[in-house]
């Protein structure tokens, strides 16, 4: 895995919850785990994305793993008594991970945006597949961010943002190359989907709601891409007061496209 730009913080544990939450109805509307059986969610962090799984389909069993120590202990604490029989989460480095039992199907998140190596860890993932079983993706195209009235200030932070990414080795722009991963790291029965959300000033609430949740995002790694001289305070500033006005700006737009892709084991 690259260096995680967010960094390991509680307020970034709280972070995570909050996003997974927020984009609930974004990820899952479109995405047709199986019913029953194991999922094998690779990357799981604090758990933010296993709660919502294990509340959606009540008899899905999910073993979830992560490199991280403190966030599997944040995931732990985070699942309640009544779900707690139907989740185990492993700490262990996804590049040698071998699942003790054979699953279902296979879910990540957010996750291979962040790993140096995203082929190496589908093909290893196939070790703990049962044959025929399903893999599900869901990942960022940081590209295809809209935000109107542009804003050099805006532009900027978020060109910086990928950049810092792409020299902490992780890709902000994976989500179309998803199928060529698949399909070389040997899945078959391959598809993606883009997933649009755009928000206007006809819901002035709903803009405000996406662009605060956008700052936190983009605030989240300021103080590293400050530190590594990516931007400075004035553009930090004039991004957040963009950000948080534009549901007061005539014709204010925001739009962003992520891909989830579907494929089999054989």
């Amino acid at each position: 895995m690259g260096a995680y730009l967010h960094g390991y913080t509680q307020e970034e544990y709280q972070r995570l919850i909050h996003q997974a939450e927020f984009l609930k109805g974004n990820i899952y509307n479109n995405l047709d785990l199986p019913q029953e059986g194991l999922l094998l969610e690779l990357g799981c962090g604090v758990g933010a994305q296993t709660r919502i799984i294990l509340e959606l389909y009540p008899k899905l069993n999910i073993l979830a793993v992560d490199r991280s120590p403190e966030a599997i202990e944040t995931a732990k604490a985070g699942i309640s008594e009544e779900l707690k029989n139907r989740v185990e989460f492993i700490c262990s480095d996804l590049s040698d991970f071998v699942s003790p039992q054979p699953a279902d199907a296979a879910f990540y998140c957010w996750m291979l945006e962040h790993a140096t190596d995203p082929l190496a860890l589908l093909k290893q993932a196939k070790l703990s597949l049962k044959p025929g079983a399903k893999v599900f993706l869901t990942e960022v195209q940081n590209n295809t961010l809209q935000v109107f009235p542009r804003n050099a200030n805006l532009e900027e932070y978020w060109n910086a943002y990928n950049e810092m990414q792409i020299k902490y080795n992780g890709d902000p722009f994976i989500g179309v190359k998803l199928p060529g991963l698949l399909q070389q790291a040997g899945y078959k029965s391959i598809s993606i989907e883009p997933r649009m959300f755009i928000y206007n000033t006809h819901d002035k609430r709903a803009l405000e709601e996406i662009c605060n949740y956008w700052w936190r995002l983009l605030n989240s790694a300021s103080n590293e891409l400050i530190e590594q001289g990516f931007i400075n305070e004035f553009t930090k500033s004039e991004t957040k007061k963009h950000l948080l006005n534009l549901h007061s700006q005539e014709n204010g737009l925001f739009s962003f496209t992520f891909l989830q892709a579907e494929s089999e084991f054989y």
